[in-house]
């Protein structure tokens, strides 16, 4: 009965989720994860029915760590916040929503800025100023980007920049999936932190496919 009652708060949660606000889709996203557990089965197939989502997640293949080599949690606690905005920006692109597109690459902005600030007592290395430099680059190439295509053709180049941020040093308390699509033919990729399968690059509008059902996860990475 106790499970019952579960599914069914989920199921009312699922429902909303289209109309929540960006941070409450994230946590929403976050409390299905967890509540599957408890079930015994993946909930979070009730946000998006087409795709099988436990069995895709479920067989990720998660990049080794080696603790030695990871940043401090602190200044990868500051690389959250840009990871965090990242997403936004994607999910923006999932519901083709242009102008929100640059707003969140205008709050970016200000993530960046911050970052620098608060980062520099605890990485000083050439390779993240290099990396700082580059990304506000790709991101303020976004901010003036006024359509679509445009858009997600950088939010590309933007993926590339995390993966490298990711790789180089890290995020604190996440788990991160790589995405593809097999009818991406720019080879184009995507990230998320929740067991999210949705395409940034087939949106609503007319030059795309919403219900193309080609994601993989490509690979992971778990950080503490």
């Amino acid at each position: 009965m106790k499970n019952k009652f579960v599914f069914v708060m989920l199921l009312a949660a699922a429902m909303g989720f289209i109309s929540c606000s960006k941070q409450d889709r994230r946590e929403v996203k976050q409390t299905i994860d967890s509540a599957s557990t408890t079930l015994g089965r993946d909930v979070d197939t009730l946000i998006n029915t087409d795709l099988n989502k436990d069995s895709v997640f479920n067989s990720t293949a998660f990049e080794p760590n080696d603790p030695t080599k990871l940043k401090v949690k602190v200044f990868r606690s500051v690389l959250n916040d840009i990871f965090d905005n990242y997403i936004d920006i994607k999910d923006e692109l999932e519901n083709d929503d242009t102008a929100d597109v640059v707003k969140q690459s205008e709050e970016m902005k200000k993530i960046l800025m911050s970052a620098a600030t608060s980062a520099a007592q605890y990485e000083k290395s050439t390779e993240w100023k290099n990396w700082l430099t580059t990304f506000e680059k790709i991101n303020a190439d976004l901010a003036g980007a006024k359509d679509l295509i445009t858009q997600r053709k950088i939010f590309s180049e933007m993926s590339v920049s995390i993966e490298n941020m990711i790789t180089k040093f890290g995020v604190k308390g996440k788990d991160i999936y790589k995405l593809s699509c097999s009818r991406l033919k720019d080879r184009s990729f995507w990230f998320t932190d929740s067991k999210d399968l949705d395409n940034p690059y087939y949106g609503k509008d007319k030059t795309n496919e919403k219900n193309e059902k080609c994601v993989q996860v490509v690979k992971g990475w778990k950080f503490d």
